[in-house]
């Protein structure tokens, strides 16, 4: 999602020419958030500084905690403060522009490929008759460490919405 119309543009040509599909450009972190679920994106690139109420990354947490879209963050911004909240969003990529096109594909590829993983893995839990969350997502289970380095279960967590329930 990019506030620029120009630089949208050039990069969904550059994102066509390197075989992927674009499926909607927002201008705003609300239309981002109402755009994100239909069609649901495989990958999300994000602007942070965009038009709007919320910034890029309050967007894209919101769209990540709704559908578990990977996020990668495209802009222009590299201070301490903005890495520290993409971080904090748990962001699958962060780029500065200008933006390089083979970096883009590696980033792309990469998020995907940990999205795939993740996914396999939450089919297995699922299968594996894990609890399942309220937001409907199989739980996994949690462990503390004891004094002595002993790695013990303490209950189960959703890897989506972080619900946490004691013990089971």
């Amino acid at each position: 999602m990019e506030d620029e119309g120009l630089v949208a543009m050039t990069l969904e040509e550059t994102l066509k020419r390197i075989g992927y599909t674009v499926v909607g450009i927002a201008m705003s972190g609300e239309e981002a958030i109402a755009m994100a679920g239909e069609p649901l994106p495989d990958v999300l690139l994000m602007d942070i500084h965009i038009q709007g109420e919320i910034d890029g990354i309050e967007a894209a947490k919101k769209i990540k905690g709704l559908y578990g879209t990977p996020i990668i963050f495209l802009t222009a911004y590299s201070d301490d403060e903005t890495i520290r909240r993409v971080v904090m969003a748990e962001a699958h990529g962060y780029m500065v522009k200008p933006i390089n096109t083979r970096e883009l594909f590696a980033s792309i590829e990469s998020a995907l490929y940990k999205k795939r993983k993740i996914d396999f893995f939450m089919e297995q839990q699922a299968a594996a008759n894990r609890p399942i969350c309220p937001c409907s997502t199989p739980m996994i289970q949690a462990f503390s460490t004891t004094k002595n380095g002993e790695m013990i279960p303490v209950g189960w967590v959703c890897p989506s919405c972080h619900h946490f329930v004691q013990g089971l």
